[in-house]
């Protein structure tokens, strides 16, 4: 090999040309971002293992559009310490743990700023003593997303979640799954309808009024109630004594809980007055079951102003399903096929938006029907009305 050597013996150095100095630097641009991306995901799976692997099962499963997700082996004690009092917060926090230092930098935030009215649940035995629970959720167009949980201290559950909670209003913003990460998987804690293992069932309704008082407990959000209650409790008594240890921040909006058993108990959870208000079932020869709506069910209020529920919500709705709940057990007719009839009947549909402040839009509609058949363990839910395509059933048994 000749090397060229200057006077003083000096190997001279051949000087790069221009082109040769852009190909060095972009190679090491490319050698820099690839160290960088593998560090980052080394970190991102390091710090959030359980939440990476459940963003990896997201599917879309109908147009609606309606998703399906399975998040596992969580633990959100650390959260719950945090008293978080809205879904923003939520978003936030994991915006935090994740990237504490540049969370400013990642979108994320709940966009939701109205309640979900014309919303239904029943609970009830069938005429053969079955217990079924039917619920109607009615809103803007939205994507759904079932979540399977499975945390690591705490019960199996099937988790229904309206993802504009979250702030994801469209199929395209839930597709760009990395930049509304954080919302993808905050809205396993923005639970609004859900069944755990035990069969033990709990539903978020809207109602005019809810009120907690402020004491030394933690602060949860009604969202983060349903999440604690599919976790942890297996009956009506547990989830009550399980509330009454938190306090419930209603700052993002009044709701109140229509929670359910196996065994055939059910209660309305309220607050009212600051404290918890729990109102039972009536049952006799004629009535063997329990509606909750936006209505409030909490004998103060009610005897307090004869007019309160009228002015407010969905009374037609509420008498249409006493009445044909009634018929249907004093019938013989009070089967799981029976009362997905009930959910899906036309009038049920016509009455949903009525005195509703959106009446007339055709943006608004019911958005999922879904029956727990607490005999047969199963969970059928109707997305969008449409019975045919989009109709799915999950076995509570696996």
């Amino acid at each position: 090999m000749n090397v060229q050597l200057n006077d003083s013996g000096v190997p001279i150095l051949k000087q790069k040309t221009f082109g040769q100095k852009v190909k060095s630097f972009l190679l090491w641009a490319i050698l820099v971002i690839l160290t960088l991306a593998a560090a980052l995901l080394v970190y991102l799976c390091i710090a959030g293992a359980s939440e990476m692997a459940a963003l990896t099962t997201l599917k879309q499963v109908s147009n609606h559009p309606y998703y399906t997700m399975t998040y596992e082996n969580f633990d959100y004690s650390d959260m719950v310490t945090k008293e978080l009092g809205s879904n923003d917060a939520v978003i936030k926090y994991y915006k935090s743990k994740f990237f504490s230092g540049l969370s400013g930098m990642f979108p994320g935030e709940n966009k939701n700023d109205y309640a979900t009215k014309g919303s239904i649940a029943f609970y009830g035995r069938s005429y053969t003593s079955d217990y079924m629970k039917g619920r109607m959720y009615n809103s803007y167009d939205v994507p759904i997303l079932m979540v399977t949980a499975k945390p690591e201290n705490g019960y199996k559950s099937w988790n229904i979640i309206d993802m504009t909670d979250v702030g994801l209003s469209s199929r395209q913003e839930i597709d760009a799954w990395f930049n509304n990460s954080f919302q993808t998987i905050a809205a396993t804690y923005c639970v609004s309808e859900g069944i755990n293992s035990e069969l033990f069932s709990v539903s978020l309704i809207s109602c005019p009024v809810a009120e907690c008082d402020d004491t030394p407990l933690v602060n949860i959000t009604p969202f983060m109630a349903v999440r604690l209650m599919l976790d942890r409790a297996a009956t009506v008594d547990s989830a009550i004594e399980l509330l009454s240890g938190y306090d419930i921040d209603f700052s993002s909006g009044p709701y109140h809980f229509l929670i359910s058993e196996k065994s055939g108990n059910s209660a309305i959870v309220e607050y009212v007055n600051g404290k918890m208000s729990v109102t039972y079932p009536v049952v006799d020869t004629k009535t063997h079951h329990q509606i909750c709506t936006n209505k409030m069910e909490d004998k103060t209020v009610r005897t307090a102003d004869k007019d309160y529920s009228d002015r407010f919500q969905e009374l037609s709705l509420y008498r249409l399903f006493d009445s044909t709940l009634s018929n249907s057990y004093s019938s013989g007719l009070g089967q799981a096929p029976a009362y997905m009839d009930i959910l899906m009947a036309d009038k049920s549909k016509a009455l949903k938006e009525t005195n509703e402040e959106h009446f007339g839009t055709n943006m608004y509609g019911t958005q999922y029907t879904v029956l727990y058949d607490f005999f047969r363990m199963k969970m059928h839910i109707v997305i969008g009305g449409d019975t045919k395509a989009q109709s799915y059933t999950y076995d509570l048994t696996v």
